[in-house]
């Protein structure tokens, strides 16, 4: 297949590297002459610019309170032009805190006055090992420097925090798993807010949309009792240590083909006092994300891309759903293959399509829900979000239709690929779906259909280049999602 319109040649990306660069092991080498993936190796033009990260994040779980503590190293590289007088930084889960901008916003986070809410709560803060003024507003957070960040210079801040999880809202999850606590740790950190030409420091209240991040580095242990299954955005340096050969031979999802869904799980590493600390490096990325489930059980499939460039996919799947997650890790290679293939060669080692009770996309890493077939759907789109939100890393909370409308687009084109061009009946659907639901097409039932019945039907079909937090629910799925892949496949 070829892609006929030139909007998309905007993604030039690379998975080849040379020299000492090694993107999945420490040290840091993201700003390495030789990462073919920094932006000063592969600058648009001679006055582009952008600010590198690097965290170094030590956590640890208690899952008795819910509660994630850390200490939290970060070296923020000033490459814009400005001398800068603050630092900003995201606080995202204290959207879902009581009192919120969100909560005024829409009204759905509103609780009792002793309700424990969400939220990050910083407990130090240095810059450079001296002392700053604080300010907050909401999840922003104002770091008043006491010595300007001159062009060129790195800023060192030091931070310890905690993350407590609360009800369920948003994208970070605590949810019961027959008995044991699954989390999906997300947005959980402390984030720099992203400075750029456009905007200066990007500070729009988290109201539940979209997120923004510079690229850069990350070395994160995390610290978690040891009945715990877990996998995260980055390479996981100590796997043989964390998952013996002998542990992955009990885990394996093969051996639980024929469980019936939803039935009781089996104990493979009983809960006591031990503990696992987990690590992991990843570079490229603008945020890092995790999954821990003790019922947690993995698959694994390889491809290797027309360069050479090797990818594991691996599946993490919730015991009692095993059965139907047999092809996860294999259908997960078919959709890196195809979107490397016709868009741009993925730049990562791996990808994870993890059982969540989510749709939801980090780097390396997607959060998933239900079961084969209906998955195939959602894995093709949570997976290409590590194409447009992952790779290009565009500002999806200012133009949301660069983020899921792009990917809305490839979801259907990695399904076509895959399935071909008709959508038939489903197996596991309800009985009237059964009986009434007709074969469409992908690009239909993907595309068009939003578009049409949540869109234009309900007129409303505001313009594409809106502020995501500014489209209206319940249609923004068909203005965001559908409108824009409209508009791509009649740009083809």
């Amino acid at each position: 297949m070829r892609l006929f319109f030139p909007v998309l040649f905007l993604l030039v990306l690379s998975s080849s590297s040379s020299g000492q660069h090694n993107p999945i092991q420490a040290p840091n080498t993201f700003q390495a002459d030789d990462n073919p993936n920094y932006w000063k190796n592969k600058k648009p033009h001679s006055a582009y610019w952008q600010q590198d990260v690097y965290y170094k994040i030590d956590a640890r779980l208690d899952d008795q309170k819910d509660l994630i503590s850390a200490l939290m190293h970060l070296e923020y590289t000033n490459n814009s032009p400005d001398t800068l007088s603050q630092l900003v930084f995201h606080l995202y889960q204290n959207a879902f805190d009581k009192d919120s901008y969100a909560g005024d916003f829409n009204g759905i986070y509103l609780g009792k006055e002793d309700t424990l809410f969400q939220k990050i709560r910083v407990n130090a803060l240095s810059v450079n090992d001296m002392s700053v003024e604080v300010v907050y507003d909401n999840s922003i957070m104002f770091v008043k420097l006491a010595s300007p960040l001159v062009p060129g210079d790195v800023a060192k801040i030091d931070c310890s925090f905690q993350t407590q999880f609360g009800p369920i809202h948003g994208r970070m999850k605590m949810y019961n798993a027959w008995g044991s606590k699954h989390y999906n740790v997300v947005h959980w950190y402390p984030r720099i807010s992203v400075y750029d030409h456009k905007f200066g420091w990007t500070t729009d209240q988290h109201l539940g949309q979209e997120f923004y991040a510079d690229f850069g580095a990350f070395d994160v242990e995390l610290d978690l009792p040891e009945q715990y299954v877990l996998d995260g955005s980055g390479f996981l340096s100590n796997r043989s240590e964390v998952l013996p050969s002998e542990l992955m031979a009990k885990l394996a999802i093969s051996n639980f083909a024929e469980k019936a869904w939803n039935e009781k799980p089996s104990e493979i590493i009983p809960a006591s006092s031990k503990r696992k600390v987990w690590k992991f490096h990843a570079e490229n990325v603008h945020d890092f994300a995790w999954t821990a489930d003790p019922t947690y059980r993995i698959g694994a499939s390889e491809t290797i891309l027309k360069s050479g460039h090797k990818v594991i996919c691996y599946a993490l799947a919730q015991e009692p759903h095993a059965s139907r997650w047999q092809n996860a890790a294999d259908y997960a290679a078919k959709i890196i293959d195809v979107y490397s293939n016709d868009f741009g060669e993925y730049v990562y080692h791996k990808m994870i399509v993890a059982d969540a009770r989510d749709g939801m996309e980090y780097p390396m890493l997607t959060l998933d829900g239900g079961g084969d077939p209906n998955y195939r759907s959602l894995f093709a789109h949570e997976i290409g979000h590590n194409w447009f939100f992952g790779m290009v890393g565009n500002n999806e909370t200012y133009r949301a239709s660069l983020d899921e409308g792009f990917t809305q687009f490839l979801t259907a084109w990695s399904i076509t690929a895959i399935e071909g061009d008709t959508i038939g009946f489903n197996p596991h659907g309800e009985t009237l779906n059964k009986l009434y639901q007709r074969e469409r097409s992908v690009r239909d039932h993907q595309v068009y259909n939003g578009y049409y019945y949540a869109s234009v039907m309900q007129g409303e079909s505001p313009r594409l280049n809106t502020h995501s937090d500014h489209f209206k629910e319940p249609y923004l799925y068909g203005q965001v999602y559908s409108k824009t892949a409209t508009m791509l496949y009649n740009l083809q």
